[in-house]
């Protein structure tokens, strides 16, 4: 019988969703693992078969080395510390304290990205919107980016010694911001290098995949 750490990995993905951070990180490492891709809009998400692996219902879910994790950031550091070192930023090591920043700031952009998907996407009907909480999540997205947007402006990626674990956690979150907020300057040209690595463009949705988002920008809507 295979034991925990010869099983093959498996990662829980919604296309375009915060769980392409770990897809793209696994890309990045040419790692092996299976891939499950749900749809966001089927029943999948809330049946007991996946709730049994994730009980609210959401991505990503991975299974790795006899465990279930259920959160990107934690992914990430797992993935970057076990089999990637390159990637990773060791405790004690020069840069230690600014990539476990930056690896958990990246939540920091994604709740407000969650809450405008929330309104923009999930909430179909308009007269169930809140116009004033959608321009009030667009301003504090576009505050968020300010801190990602100086730093580089200055070098290529997040850390200063090159391209790391998280940027992908980031660099996402970046990448998907410019569908509420427009990117311009240092943090559009970020959001292009992200964009342009092949890992990147291996973890966008497959054909006939589901796609998260259809538009490519979306306006705020009239008060």
């Amino acid at each position: 019988m295979m034991d925990a750490a010869e099983e093959m990995p498996i990662l829980w993905h919604v296309p375009l969703s915060r769980s392409m951070r770990v897809l793209w990180l696994l890309n990045e490492m040419d790692m092996r693992f299976e891939l499950r891709v749900l749809d966001i809009t089927s029943k999948d998400m809330r049946g007991a078969d996946y709730a049994a692996i994730h009980p609210g219902g959401r991505v990503p879910a991975m299974r790795i080395d006899g465990h279930t994790l259920h959160e990107s950031g934690a992914i990430i550091e797992y993935l970057c510390e076990t089999r990637a070192p390159d990637l990773w930023r060791a405790p004690g090591s020069p840069g230690r304290i600014g990539w476990l920043d930056w690896l958990h700031f990246a939540e920091s952009i994604g709740q407000h990205i969650a809450s405008l998907t929330q309104s923009h996407l999930m909430l179909r009907d308009p007269a169930t919107r809140s116009p004033t909480v959608m321009r009030l999540e667009t301003a504090r997205l576009a505050r968020m980016l300010r801190l990602i947007e100086g730093t580089v402006a200055g070098q290529d990626w997040l850390m200063e010694d090159g391209f790391s674990g998280v940027d992908c956690a980031v660099g996402w979150s970046v990448w998907t911001a410019g569908r509420f907020v427009r990117l311009e300057g240092s943090l559009a040209d970020y959001a292009s290098r992200c964009a342009a690595r092949p890992a990147f463009q291996a973890a966008l949705p497959a054909k006939g995949e589901p796609w998260l988002y259809a538009q490519e920008f979306y306006e705020l809507p009239d008060v």
